[in-house]
Order: structure tokens, then sequence, then C-alpha cells
């Protein structure tokens, strides 16, 4: 079996999952990463992502692959660094798997008329908790840095009831937190009121929607994890000022985050927390992932 991997692009995510998989015995290249310090001497570092890809049983991209869809998430690389995902299709053997994380339809689509198989391992259940619980911790040290008291004792609403919701509940509670839970589901408010928390229903309906306006007063941080927009123009005109906002969700958040800066609001849309606060353990999170997958240990899209 060959034991080429190539890791394409990304952040240092991408580093430390290249370092971390070098000494699991696999031959690593590795291309769009400039790294200009602590070069890993188990690495080869490569100029051209031809010579990066020939010969490679597996191709990793970055998470995530692409941010418009077309050219590879890039953000470490050169300004010669731009390389189209279906370019690698091009490129790469018929054998070889390509790996990373959320991975545009399209490509996925183009590489299965290809022949190629294809591996998102963020749709994995294992590795979004993982990776969520990361992505809580890191949202815990935003507000302790940004707040001018403890978190023991600070009131705090966490909309939505998903994986980062989870763990900041078990997190925020051990830290003597008081925390408001506002959900959809009944059942996911009763989980929390079972976790100590207090509960807000939130919903479609015209009650369930002037609900959330329950959070425009008397909370040091609101975390939210929905991906629609809770906070709008309207609450964040009557909310308090010095209430921190830290947005959570994916695109498009759940911040009206123009009419948040208008107004003069505290508001963080914080994406991508893993890749800015804690590289080294997503990194190796996403090595595992990978190394599970080319040993056949997860099954393809």
């Amino acid at each position: 079996m060959k034991n080429k991997i190539t890791i394409l692009g990304g952040d240092l995510r991408q580093y430390t999952a290249a370092v971390t998989l070098s000494r699991k015995d696999w031959e690593v290249a590795l291309w769009g990463l400039d790294i200009s310090a602590n070069k890993d001497e188990n690495i080869c570092f490569y100029k051209d992502y031809r010579d990066a890809v020939d010969g490679a049983v597996g191709v990793v991209l970055p998470l995530p692959a692409s941010t418009d869809g077309i050219f590879l998430n890039c953000p470490f690389g050169s300004s010669q660094d731009k390389l189209r995902l279906n370019d690698i299709l091009e490129t790469v053997e018929k054998d070889c798997i390509i790996v990373g994380g959320r991975i545009p339809d399209d490509f996925i689509d183009n590489a299965k008329k290809a022949g190629i198989l294809v591996n998102d391992y963020f749709l994995s259940e294992d590795f979004q908790i993982k990776n969520a619980y990361i992505t809580a911790e890191a949202a815990i040290s935003i507000a302790m840095n940004s707040l001018n008291k403890n978190i023991c004792g600070a009131k705090i609403a966490i909309t939505g009831y998903g994986r980062i919701a989870k763990h900041l509940i078990r997190l925020l509670s051990a830290m003597g937190a008081n925390l408001t839970v506002a959900a959809r589901k009944t059942s996911d408010l009763a989980w929390a009121a079972c976790n100590g928390c207090s509960t807000l229903r939130i919903g479609d309906s015209a009650e369930q929607k002037r609900n959330i306006y329950e959070l425009a007063h008397g909370y040091d941080i609101i975390y939210n994890t929905v991906p629609y927009w809770l906070f709008d123009r309207s609450f964040l005109e009557i909310s308090d000022r010095n209430t921190f906002i830290i947005d959570l969700a994916s695109a498009p958040g759940g911040v009206d985050i123009r009419a948040a800066k208008e107004l003069g609001s505290n508001v963080l849309w914080a994406t991508s927390l893993p890749g800015k606060y804690a590289p080294v353990s997503a990194g190796t999170l996403i090595a595992s992932c990978v190394d599970s997958i080319l040993h056949g240990e997860v099954t393809e899209l």
C-alpha cells in the first residue's frame, strides 16, 4: 500500500494535521501553506501542487475546503497559490481518495463523475461533537477576555440546543453561570431545565417570536447558535448596549450585523473558532479523522 498523502491549503489546523499524520508513518506532502518557521523535517513542502499530489493515495483539503465554491481555501498560501478545486480532480490519480471538510456539492458531483472517491469528515457526527467542544471552549475564552466580571454569577443566555449549546451549558454551569436556554423544541427545553437552566420557548408563533425580547435586558452575554436572524434591528434597538452577543452560528448568522454596527451593539460574529483559538487540538482531530478514512475505517460519500 502506498503511504503518501498530500495536504493542500488551509490554516494552522492543516499544518498540525500534517505533523500528526507524518508521525503515524505517513509520507506527508504539503502545498499552499507557507509556514516560515518550525518546519517539520518529516514533511515535504512543494511549490507546485502537481508535484505534491503525484503518487498520493490521499489528498486532504482544508475546513472549509473552499470559501467560494470554486477555489481552494488557501489563506496562508503565497499570492501564487490560487487553485481551482476542479483542477485537483484532473491531477490526482484515479485510486486517490480526496478528504476534506465542508466540501462543495458541485465538487463532490464532479469527483463522482470522474470516478474519484470523496469523503467529507465534517459530516461525521463524531467529528462534529468533538469540534463543537473546541468551539465552546473558545467561545468561553472570548467572553472571559471581554467581560469586566467573572463568569461565575454572570447571567448568560444561549439560543439553540445543538452540539455547541450543550457543551456551553455543561462548561458554563460548572463555572457557576446563571443560564437561560431559548429553544424551539419542548424536549430541548426539558433537557435544559433538567440541567439547571431557566428556559424560554422561541419559535414561529406570534407569542414565541415576542419571547426573544425577554433577552433584551439584564444579560451579560448572549450566545447564539441558531443560523437564523433572531436578533434583528428591532431587538438590537431596545437591547442593553453592554450585553455582549457572541454569534456562533454558521452563515447567515443569527444577528443583523449591519444594524449592530449602526446601533453600536456589542456583537461579535465568532466563526471558525477552532482554527483561530485551538489549531493544534482542531488539527489533531482532523488528522485522526483522515487517518481513519484512509485506513478504510470510514466509508466514502
